[in-house]
């Protein structure tokens, strides 16, 4: 009998599944045998008014559609996510009570309570220049979970340095060589 596995998606507010650092995911997880669901948020993003509220909206639409998945039946579970995605992923273990590994691209304040050292986290990525969440609280908190993170010098919210193509593709590769 073959191990069943599945990678989850949960991708950003204006950082779809398509965008290349979830696209590429999905690909390597892919051709390992893993399963995937793609988490799309479809119109959600524009009922809300605040990100607090967006973010609960979402947690709560993603728990309804994960339900429908017995993800318990699965001997590895990978949540890849970006940005507001990564807030909703760490919850949604919680709430269901499973065992997944975590790639956080990005992660935002509202993420700090699921970055601890108990959880399966293979890597937490973000640059030194996301507006988001400031690098050095993130660093001081991955530093006290002992959580490898991976800073991208330069880099943005969607880990990419503005106006260089080569570099942004150079980026590319090596984020997704962590995976």
């Amino acid at each position: 009998m073959s191990d069943k596995k599945i990678v989850v998606i949960f991708p950003g507010v204006n950082y779809s599944a398509d965008c290349p650092l979830l696209y590429y995911a999905v690909f390597k997880f892919e051709t390992r045998g893993y399963e995937k669901v793609a988490i799309n948020y479809g119109d959600l993003t524009n009922k809300y008014d605040s990100l607090a509220q967006l973010i609960q909206g979402i947690k709560s639409d993603v728990l309804l559609r994960l339900k429908d998945i017995d993800l318990s039946q699965y001997d590895d579970i990978v949540f890849v996510s970006k940005s507001m995605g990564t807030a909703v992923a760490g919850w949604i273990e919680e709430k269901l009570c499973i065992k997944a590994r975590h790639i956080y691209l990005t992660p935002l304040n509202e993420t700090l309570p699921y970055i601890k050292k108990d959880k399966n986290i293979i890597t937490v990525i973000a640059g030194t220049k996301d507006k988001f969440l400031d690098t050095e609280t993130l660093k001081e908190h991955c530093k006290k979970e002992n959580i490898y993170l991976k800073l991208i010098e330069g880099a943005g919210h969607r880990l990419e340095v503005r106006g260089d193509m080569n570099k942004n593709i150079e980026l590319l590769k090596e984020i997704v060589s962590t995976y």
